[in-house]
């Protein structure tokens, strides 16, 4: 029940203070991670015969847009009773006490239903919104390591790594040479064909993520597990690692040593912004667009 505590008392600060960092700089960064994918859709689209293509109107993007960042943006009791973090071995998970879902799969259920349920394009829409804004937290570290963010204790209510910027021309150059890779994949116009594949895309990214995380840092003795630790059980959270939550920021941190008889651990050093943590964020970002693409492409014909 400790963590429960330390929620608990998380929740109260967040109540009193309305913390920017609760409902900042992460809901800007789904609106451009969502905007850069239609865009790249629309250029893969005119390369197309007309009857193959997704056909995304700009206003069918404002709906998926609107949707994604109303779900970024849920209220306080929302966010108090289900968590932004994903068991990545299992589609549903038991809430704790059959009320506090501290993972968000049961929801995204729901939507997938939702979405295979509602009648008319808008509500499509609104529920593929929200679909793709889950999508996108995935290339987050720490909501699949997951480490729980919110550290009153610290006075920190966010993971460093969801305010870092987008690099958005790095992101649009990278993306020049992706549409006949992504249009190969085809366009699943079945319903259930949609829900698999959703699923699907969902957990892949999450393990894009993991094996990031897991991967070494250029140049170092260490690996991204530095910053974040994952849990060592599928229901569990793992931690900041010895880096802590300071990705982005100068920090210095013990690292395995490289030379033989050495019995002290070396120090590692990033500095603040570093070139490092921008390769890092870049690939986290791509992955998070090209899956939005992904999706859009998987999207049934009546969609949009």
């Amino acid at each position: 029940m400790k963590w429960f505590m330390r929620l608990a008392s998380s929740l109260l600060i967040l109540a009193a203070s309305h913390s920017s960092y609760v409902y900042g700089y992460q809901n800007d960064l789904h609106q451009q991670l969502t905007f850069l994918a239609a865009k790249q859709i629309s250029r893969c689209d005119a390369m197309l015969p007309a009857d193959q293509r997704v056909g995304l109107s700009a206003l069918d993007a404002r709906y998926i847009v609107r949707a994604n960042l109303s779900q970024a943006k849920s209220n306080f009791f929302v966010k108090m009773f289900r968590w932004n973090y994903l068991n990545h071995q299992q589609d549903k998970t038991d809430a704790v006490l059959g009320i506090i879902d501290t993972r968000f799969n049961n929801h995204f259920s729901r939507l997938l239903e939702d979405h295979a349920e509602a009648d008319n394009r808008q509500d499509r829409l609104k529920a593929f919104g929200s679909l793709i804004s889950y999508i996108q937290e995935v290339s987050s570290p720490a909501h699949v390591v997951p480490v729980f963010t919110s550290r009153w204790w610290r006075l920190s209510f966010v993971d460093r790594f969801d305010r870092f910027p987008v690099d958005v021309d790095r992101i649009e150059r990278a993306l020049t040479t992706v549409c006949s890779e992504l249009m190969a994949q085809g366009i699943e116009q079945d319903g259930q064909s949609f829900k698999a594949g959703i699923n699907r895309l969902l957990h892949d990214t999450a393990t894009q993520t993991l094996r990031e995380v897991r991967a070494p840092i250029d140049g170092m003795p260490a690996s991204w597990t530095a910053f974040w630790e994952p849990a060592t059980d599928a229901q569990g959270f793992g931690n900041y690692g010895v880096a802590g939550n300071n990705f982005g920021e100068r920090t210095r941190f013990s690292c395995q040593s490289e030379l033989p008889g050495e019995d002290e651990p070396r120090r590692c050093l990033l500095l603040e912004n570093d070139p490092l943590y921008q390769d890092f964020a870049h690939r986290q970002h791509l992955s998070a667009v090209r899956a939005t693409m992904k999706a859009i492409l998987m999207m049934p014909r009546g969609g949009a």
